[in-house]
């Protein structure tokens, strides 16, 4: 949570709670804010208040209800505990008692170092921390330097605003936090639904590491490298103390069975020789705050990470192209951790980003959609086909002009601040201004066939045969013969998946180009026709086919284990979805599935909603989609937790339309003329939502419908009058728009520059 950059009364009117006096503004978040109060008795309390925009939405109380909860099962000596709390009221409020002291986070930055004994003092104190947590069968899921307060008496851990229970794969929120990187675990990067009590004894060596050494065990200059060396890389111990060393890699093993428990733990800590300071003081020394200044901050929850200070960044082995690996899984949680201004009015100081991240001119704060994952290379932002993915400011590349690149009938993908594309040859183009990296001469016989990168490797659909190019210079690595008969390539971080008209599953390591496995997901009626429709969600790669030859629905599902290409469950949907239309977001511990039906009595279509984790008898809604039956080509969708954006046709063209799911109402509609839903679907990166085809490109806020941006897309007709080109959705980078042209290839677009209404440079191949 950023601190108030005044922290004074008088900044804005300070709430009224019943019982307590409000006296100063301690510090706000993504959540909401914290005050300091004052008890009838004159006991001080820092007093939580919860958004009104929040406090409106029914899974969000429920979720800082579990918090109250949480928090009052574990107080104890190294917690905060809490005096009151009222999660019913409008706007919902929690008290803790108020613990004078300084975040772990601001101690490192601001100095003095902390000493051998006070490091010990602090260890020890996490894991006595942790162990009444875990006791009380609760995993914290977010413990980082900021949620940690030095106390005279000892260390506390605050913040209990994302826990969960220990015996439930449910995680709390939807999508709206579930860790900071970089003290977040290999398995919450993997699989939210593995993440146990061990996952914060993994946090745990990171904080120690940070607090020894001023720096975080795996660093980077962005999330995707980070994610990347959490599950694959060995930590940069680089300056923890030798005595403490022990402690940290054993607190850091990559499995979760390899790291001690808490009471392990302290045994382990209780067995170190650490060497005594001199004149070590009795307890920890805090630096006091400037006069004036307002009190230290108390953290929300949802608040930014810690950033450790500018320090000489050690090499990293592995390309940043390799980075992606391992983040299509990623969900909201990561990227909320991972960005400036949570308190969605500005900016912080608190920044979760790299120390050594641009600077951007775009100063506005990013309010990221809720459950967006990191843009994973490959078409559609993630294997689920949500259209939703992280977007800030710092994501624009460096040097960035508008520019134009010739090149065809093609497909491209975003990837390490470039893009790659495959149409009458192969390019890697650079994202800032449009020059060519490099190119092939391999061509895509099937038209729009997008590439995926995985890792610092570019795959290619090209003929009957898969081919892995290298990032850095597009030469050639692997090659895999298949036929391919689907128009998109899948990937989740370590393969690429493909399917054929009878429903054969191949799957590719990315890495050598070996074939991972095989496997028939046809379903019993056989139901041939056009490609299945494929999805990957974490572990789970889903296979969707035709139930019969009659019926062009894809109602039958196949889930496969990712690793091991087994079955894992196939069954019939009640409706079948319209094909194509099928979107998969992780919420609440399972995977929700999206799709548009069409009812044969009525011939009118409307929204599923189903819950795919418990198979057919997954829970299921309908909402009315209001696309008039008989519509051919329906929609893709861009799906975020309790939002649907999609393309509705009407007699001019087409109109943008917003669904709440959770109340089945219509938030709004805007009227796109000649946009059709057989077009590229809306985006939603960032805060923005972006609508684009071969004529114009449009951006809208996604909560009231407002349009923020136009600009039209050159563009050219063929013989007959219709115009050329592929219709594919615009990918975003840092608010910089990059979408194709039939008359210019591809062109980028800055969405946050009123004056960009001008045609764009030509950089590129003509």
């Amino acid at each position: 949570m950023a601190q108030d950059p005044q922290g004074a009364p008088g900044k804005e009117e300070l709430p009224e709670i019943p019982g307590y006096r409000i006296d100063s503004l301690l510090g706000s978040g993504g959540m909401g804010r914290v005050y300091l109060g004052t008890s009838p008795s004159g006991r001080q309390v820092a007093v939580k208040v919860i958004r009104g925009n929040l406090a409106h939405q029914p899974d969000f109380r429920r979720r800082f209800r579990r918090e109250v909860t949480a928090a009052r099962q574990v107080s104890g000596a190294f917690t905060a505990p809490v005096v009151d709390a009222d999660p019913d009221a409008d706007p919902p409020w929690m008290a803790t008692l108020y613990v004078p002291g300084q975040p772990l986070d601001q101690r490192i930055k601001l100095g003095p170092a902390l000493g051998p004994e006070e490091l010990y003092r602090l260890a020890t104190g996490l894991a006595e921390a942790l162990r009444d947590i875990h006791r009380a069968g609760i995993v914290h899921r977010d413990l980082k330097p900021a949620n940690v307060l030095l106390a005279a008496d000892g260390p506390r851990v605050i913040d209990f605003g994302i826990v969960r229970a220990a015996d439930t794969d449910m995680p709390t929120g939807t999508g709206i936090t579930v860790g900071t990187p970089p003290f977040m675990s290999p398995e919450q990067i993997r699989a939210q639904k593995d993440v146990g009590p061990r996952s914060d004894i993994f946090a745990l060596g990171s904080v120690l590491t940070y607090a020894a050494s001023g720096h975080v065990p795996f660093d980077a200059t962005d999330v995707y490298a980070v994610a990347y060396q959490l599950v694959h890389e060995p930590p940069d111990l680089e300056g923890v103390p030798d005595w403490l060393l022990p402690v940290v890699e054993s607190c850091l093993a990559k499995e979760p069975t390899e790291r001690p428990d808490a009471d392990e733990l302290l045994t382990l800590l209780q067995s170190t020789s650490y060497p005594a300071a001199l004149d070590s003081p009795d307890t920890f020394v805090l630096r006091s705050p400037t006069p004036g200044s307002p009190p230290p901050r108390v953290s929300t929850g949802a608040g930014s990470a810690s950033t450790p200070p500018p320090r000489r960044r050690r090499r990293l082995v592995l390309a940043v192209a390799a980075a992606v690996v391992a983040v299509t899984t990623l969900s909201g949680g990561l990227l909320y951790g991972l960005r400036d201004g949570e308190d969605g009015g500005g900016g912080g100081s608190d920044s979760a980003g790299s120390p050594n991240e641009k600077p951007s001119r775009t100063a506005r704060a990013v309010t990221q959609p809720e459950g967006s994952a990191a843009y994973a290379s490959t078409q559609s932002g993630s294997g689920g086909f949500t259209f939703t993915y992280h977007d800030s400011p710092e994501r624009r590349p460096d040097g960035w002009r508008r520019w134009q690149y010739n090149l065809q009938n093609s497909d491209c993908v975003y990837a390490e601040s470039s893009l790659v594309c495959v149409g009458d040859r192969t390019v890697r183009i650079d994202a800032a201004t449009g020059r060519e990296l490099w190119r092939t001469d391999e061509a895509s016989s099937y038209g729009q066939n997008t590439p995926v990168v995985v890792g610092d490797t570019a795959i290619v659909n090209i003929g009957d045969r898969l081919i892995g190019l290298s990032l850095a210079d597009g030469k050639v690595k692997w090659r895999y013969a298949m036929t391919l008969l689907t128009q998109r390539l899948i990937g989740d971080g370590e393969r690429v998946y493909a399917v054929d008209h009878g429903g054969l599953v191949q799957a590719v390591d990315a890495r050598t180009g070996r074939e991972s496995w095989t496997l028939s997901a046809r379903s019993p009626a056989g139901g041939a026709g056009q490609p299945p429709a494929l999805r990957v969600v974490g572990d789970r790669l889903y296979v969707f086919t035709r139930v019969n030859d009659s019926d062009p629905g894809e109602g039958f599902v196949t889930a496969v284990d990712t690793g091991s290409g087994e079955k894992v469950a196939a069954f019939e949907l009640s409706t079948p979805c319209e094909p194509g239309t099928q979107a998969l977001l992780e919420e609440d511990g399972a995977t929700r599935l999206y799709c548009i039906v069409l009812h044969d009595a009525s011939a009118e279509s409307a929204l599923l909603s189903q819950d795919l984790t418990a198979g057919a008898k997954g829970v299921r809604t309908e909402v009315d989609a209001t696309l008039g039956g008989g519509q051919s080509g329906a929609p893709e969708l861009s799906v975020t937790p309790g939002r649907v954006l999609f393309v509705a046709p009407t007699q001019t063209g087409g109109e943008l339309v917003a669904v709440d799911t959770v109340e089945r109402t219509e938030l709004w509609r805007r009227p796109m003329p000649g946009l059709g839903p057989a077009d590229a679907p809306p985006v939603q990166a960032g805060d923005r939502v972006y609508v684009a085809n071969t004529r114009e490109v449009a951006v809208f806020e996604p909560r009231s419908g407002e349009l923020l941006y136009q600009h039209s897309v050159p563009s050219v007709e063929d013989a007959s009058g219709v115009e050329t080109g592929l219709d594919t959705e615009p990918m975003v980078a840092g608010g910089i728009v990059y979408v194709p042209s039939s008359k210019a290839g591809w062109v980028s677009l800055d969405t946050g520059d009123a004056e960009d209404t001008g045609d764009a440079g030509d950089a590129g191949e003509q």
